[in-house]
């Protein structure tokens, strides 16, 4: 592997200032704030969390903590995939277990930051460190955006069908919303497609060539499309599967298409410029209310995002900083 030059550690000393920055903290504020109106809202006493915290199976909370971390793993050899069909194959590509820790600190990155700065932060990291092309990584990166929301929107309908045959409405009016992504990408693909040529004629030309390159990694990126789809539907269960787990820990019975309709819910809204604030948390909680109280449905949100947000930030800040320690000493050795 190829570690970055000068300007790469310059880019993450800038980054972790910006990490650090009084927005970032003050969108964590926001965070906390709507987690608080959270418990408020549900009638949810922290104590009587605690105590279910204190009385729920450990076993199965555990469980739902490694499965949410077995998701970066199927999802980073998503994007390995992707990476493969659109990269210049005589470079050779790193291990799943790299781009699942790129994937892994991007999600930090994205917790305490807003406009998904991750996602960026992602493709240049992985640009500097492997001298791949930018806008080519940036392509696969939107092909990777796609078949994830492609395979939300899928399942989502798949989990309102089955809410609907057990008697339980569905919340058409937000699958209606949520409708607008999928079709979106779809003309978005194919106007790259078909008029990819007219689409560069209204370009300065310096940007030409990135462009071109970015085209090139967005639409040549599916030659495994199969594959692909299939690790990330395991990717997207691995989280329902938590969901459903933290449940079962707390002891609650939940409706099982209803758990897979809340966490798509969940992701699609997370995809919104401030979906890591905390804003989704309230329309899951809602979402499980058809199953369950609404001091059970605060409280499975309030634990389970203790797994998939708060771990992130704690876990991934470590890891983020490990890396960087890790990377420089190793761009030092090899100077």
């Amino acid at each position: 592997m190829i570690f970055p030059q000068s300007e790469g550690s310059g880019y993450k000393t800038r980054l972790r200032h910006r990490l650090l920055s009084i927005p970032s903290l003050f969108f964590l504020a926001i965070a906390v704030s709507f987690l608080y109106f959270l418990v408020v809202r549900f009638n949810i006493n922290p104590s009587v969390i605690g105590d279910t915290v204190k009385d729920s199976n450990p076993w199965l909370l555990l469980l739902a903590f490694v499965l949410h971390y077995t998701s970066f793993i199927f999802r980073g050899a998503k994007w390995r995939l992707l990476l493969r069909s659109a990269q210049d194959p005589t470079k050779p590509l790193p291990s799943v277990g790299y781009c699942s820790g790129l994937i892994f600190v991007s999600w930090f990155v994205n917790s305490v930051t807003v406009f998904r700065l991750g996602d960026a932060y992602r493709a240049y990291t992985y640009s500097n460190e492997t001298r791949h092309n930018l806008a080519s990584t940036f392509g696969t990166l939107l092909a990777d955006r796609v078949v994830d929301v492609l395979l939300m929107f899928s399942l989502l309908v798949m989990a309102g069908s089955f809410l609907l045959a057990s008697g339980i409405s569905a919340p058409w009016l937000f699958l209606s919303l949520a409708s607008i992504l999928p079709i979106a990408v779809i003309v978005m693909l194919a106007s790259m497609r078909f008029q990819g040529d007219r689409i560069l004629k209204f370009l300065p030309a310096r940007f030409g060539q990135p462009y071109l390159r970015f085209h090139q990694g967005a639409l040549n990126s599916f030659s495994q499309l199969p594959v692909i789809a299939f690790l990330g539907i395991l990717g997207w269960f691995s989280e329902i599967s938590r969901l459903f787990m933290v449940g079962e820990a707390l002891g609650f019975s939940m409706n099982l298409p209803l758990v897979i309709f809340a966490t798509l819910a969940n992701a699609i809204l997370t995809l919104l410029p401030i979906g890591g604030l905390g804003i989704t948390e309230f329309g899951v909680a809602e979402l499980l209310t058809r199953s369950l109280t609404r001091s059970m449905a605060g409280s499975v949100v309030v634990v389970d995002r203790a797994i998939s947000y708060l771990s992130v930030i704690i876990l991934g800040g470590f890891f983020f900083v490990l890396r960087s320690i890790f990377i420089q000493r190793r761009y030092r050795h090899t100077s």
